[in-house]
């Protein structure tokens, strides 16, 4: 087998020496007429070192790198700490190998050093690409053919390979310019700059910058908006004083640090959207060619050593006739992952470069928060750096991660249940997750509507709980103005504290209010990371206290929710115990997120598998909330909390679900405070089931639920008649 790779860069050689460590012959052609100086800083981390340490390469790596300690992130202005990702042996021993900083150009020198020099043609460029059933061949400028069994496209973000496969292509611009340099050590005396990822962030902007080489070279990688560089034209050069002008008034240790600056290139930030496909037949792509993406998770050159060890792989396991199956199904293992990468970058971007105040203010605090539940930063960056790829190379396909944090092979058994499995499997796009929770609030809201309308003839009207919003609704054929002491359900909708609204549960509310013969009132409790804890909470209690001061008797409400939902449900009636206020009839949690600690055994055991979310979201979306308060305070946690005195609890949960031990460990601890509890268990289904009608797991439980609440409901209508 003979495989020719257009593009001589990391990934183009990268793939040429795994094709050769495979027995698999191979010819680089790369345009430029020799390997240069050029480029700055790169980082290749754990999930790259695997592979370079595989071809034997790792020890020179480590010579002519650096091995930073951790990354630490600071206030631009005041140089505050921000956020520390830690590195060093702990890391190392956690992922299997270090994190290196290098120069780019000392990398291709040691991958290109380790290639036979017949393997590489310099100074060839290619200018057509040809296929048939027997296989390719490759038209270099001077009229060369090259004649092999498949053509991998390296040639980086402007690939003509891929221009060859799929035509013009828009590239999108982020709107930020980088400004790249290079500092010699000796000007760096005093500034203590440490061998680690030393980062500032600031409006709109941001210092990535480090030791490329031991005490020798310091890379600087500066950004700034686009409206701030002023000229007809963007050129590789820059101007220092241009640049320094984008970073007045900053931390002197930083400031001095772009002083020593003597000269800078300059380059706008592209990337283009994950595609459908890139390869056809015995043609494909590679690296930024095939997934380009902006730099902010410090993976292109990491991603492209992935990309080479599982083409590599596969094409092993092939002879000349199936390099088609062999091409499409190292498509298939890559690109699932690099579309998750590609929206995780861009989302990085967003979250570094926030411009307004308190949006600033909001992601500080998710740093906070992280810090509390992730001290070594694994939520944030062990979906990077965590995959051993010679490892994944040799499972099955459908073991490969999408851009949800899901196993693309996982399945459920019944159809109706794999339905609801696919529905929260695409209810976020990588556009919503490269978005951040904007993103994410986005798709939440359209998989509910797409997939839960209103009930016909249901009625539904905005419902004021003093200050707090919400919406009334009734059970089809009732009227919304049915008696003021009717059966109502007090419902808190759930999306991690960060998304979801009153107005999409109003399917799910309809049904509630149809169990209990009465009304559903759904609140819309304010928001993270906007409104931090204690927001939600607070606005909870008032709802409740509000509902009852509209005349509802308290023997008459149940609480509900459904995922952190049905955590602040819980938290609610601790609350309402502690300050002696009239208990409701009962509480109904389905899918609680109970332990923002994410202690919970099933939460890293199902990771992958829940396609509704996994440890990484989970986080995410705990820490926006919590920030800088303690996440085992019973009030974020009830899990925590005293559950004595409190009503009946009706609880529900899936096997397979992530939160599954949430909602065990609630059961233990309200039957051990001797709670009266009734605790459904499903199989074969999905987090939170009952929000999906179509399920018989639903009309089980929900027909459950409803003769507990006829009798939870007498008893409490009972009791408001003796008081």
């Amino acid at each position: 087998m003979h495989i020719i790779i257009a593009g001589g860069g990391i990934g183009g050689l990268a793939a040429a020496l795994a094709l050769r460590h495979h027995g698999i012959e191979v010819t680089v052609v790369e345009q430029a007429r020799a390997f240069s100086e050029i480029g700055a800083g790169i980082q290749i981390a754990a999930n790259g070192a695997l592979v370079l340490r595989r071809l034997g390469l790792e020890a020179a790596v480590d010579r002519a790198g650096v091995r930073p300690q951790s990354y630490d992130f600071r206030d631009l202005a005041t140089g505050r700490m921000l956020y520390v990702a830690p590195l060093g042996p702990a890391v190392e021993d956690r992922y299997g190998a270090p994190l290196y900083n290098v120069h780019r150009a000392d990398l291709i020198d040691i991958l290109a050093g380790a290639l036979p020099a017949e393997s590489v043609r310099l100074g060839a460029r290619a200018t057509a690409f040809d296929q048939d059933d027997a296989g390719v061949q490759v038209t270099l400028a001077d009229g060369t053919v090259l004649r092999g069994d498949a053509v991998i496209g390296a040639d980086g973000i402007h690939s003509a390979v891929r221009h060859h496969l799929r035509g013009e292509e828009e590239t999108h611009f982020a709107n930020i310019l980088m400004w790249r340099a290079l500092i010699p050590a000796d000007r760096l005396d005093g500034l203590n700059l440490e061998e680690r990822g030393n980062y500032w962030v600031g409006p709109g902007r941001t210092l990535v910058t480090y030791w490329v080489r031991p005490k020798n070279l310091y890379s600087i990688l500066a950004s700034v908006p686009a409206t701030e560089v002023q000229r007809e034209s963007w050129t590789a050069s820059g101007d220092v004083a241009e640049m320094l002008a984008s970073f007045e008034g900053i931390d002197p240790r930083a400031r001095k640090m772009l002083e020593q600056i003597d000269s800078t290139f300059i380059t706008g930030m592209f990337y283009r959207d994950p595609v459908d496909g890139w390869t056809d037949r015995r043609i494909s792509l590679l690296g930024d060619a095939a997934h380009p993406m902006v730099p902010f998770l410090a993976q292109g050159a990491c991603q492209s050593i992935e990309d080479a060890w599982t083409l590599a792989t596969v094409l092993s396991q092939a002879d000349a006739a199936g390099v088609p199956a062999a091409l499409a199904e190292y498509e298939q293992r890559r690109r699932p992952r690099t579309t998750r990468m590609q929206a995780g970058a861009r989302a990085m971007v967003k979250l570094v470069h926030e411009s307004d105040p308190d949006r600033i203010a909001a992601r500080n605090g998710r740093w906070r928060g992280t810090a509390r539940i992730d001290p070594l930063a694994e939520t944030t960056w062990g979906w990077v750096w965590d995959h051993d790829v010679i490892a994944a190379a040799a499972e099955p396909v459908g073991n490969v991660m999408g851009h949800t944090a899901l196993r693309e092979g996982k399945t459920l058994q019944r159809p109706e249940a794999q339905r609801a499995f696919d529905i929260w499997k695409h209810a976020f796009t990588p556009e919503d997750v490269a978005r951040g929770h904007d993103g994410l609030r986005d798709g939440y809201e359209r998989m509910l509507a797409r997939h839960f309308p209103p009930l016909p003839d249901m009625e539904a009207a905005p419902f004021e709980l003093e200050r707090v919003p919400a919406l009334r609704v009734a059970a089809p054929g009732t009227a919304l103005g049915m008696p003021v002491d009717a059966p109502t359900v007090l419902h808190f909708h759930g999306g991690g504290y960060v998304i979801g609204s009153a107005a999409g549960s109003v399917n799910y509310a309809g049904r509630l209010a149809q169990a209990v013969g009465g009304a559903c009132i759904s609140v819309d409790y304010r928001l993270a990371p906007e409104h931090p804890y204690p927001a939600a909470i607070d606005d909870a209690i008032d709802a409740y206290r509000s509902l009852l001061r509209h005349g509802v008797p308290a023997g008459q409400v149940i609480l509900s929710g459904e995922s952190s939902g049905g955590g602040l449900a819980l938290a609610l009636a601790q609350a309402l115990v502690r300050a002696g206020d009239p208990l409701p009839a009962g509480v109904l949690a389905v899918g609680a997120l109970a332990d923002l600690t994410l202690s919970g055994p099933s939460v890293r055991a199902f990771s992958g598998d829940d396609p509704a979310a996994g440890r990484e979201m989970l986080t995410f979306l705990g820490a926006s909330y919590f920030q800088g308060h303690e996440p085992t305070d019973p009030m974020v946690s009830p899990l925590f909390g005293d559950f004595s005195g409190l009503p009946p609890l009706f609880l529900a949960a899936s096997e397979g679900e992530v939160l599954l031990s949430d909602t065990e460990r609630l059961a233990e601890r309200a039957e051990a405070a001797g709670v009266d509890v009734t605790l459904r268990i499903v199989p074969d289904s999905v987090h939170v089931f009952t929000l999906f009608p179509f399920l018989p797991e639903t009309t089980e439980v929900m027909g459950a639920f409803a003769e507990w609440a006829k009798l939870r409901l007498s008893e409490g209508e009972a009791m408001s008649r003796v008081a």
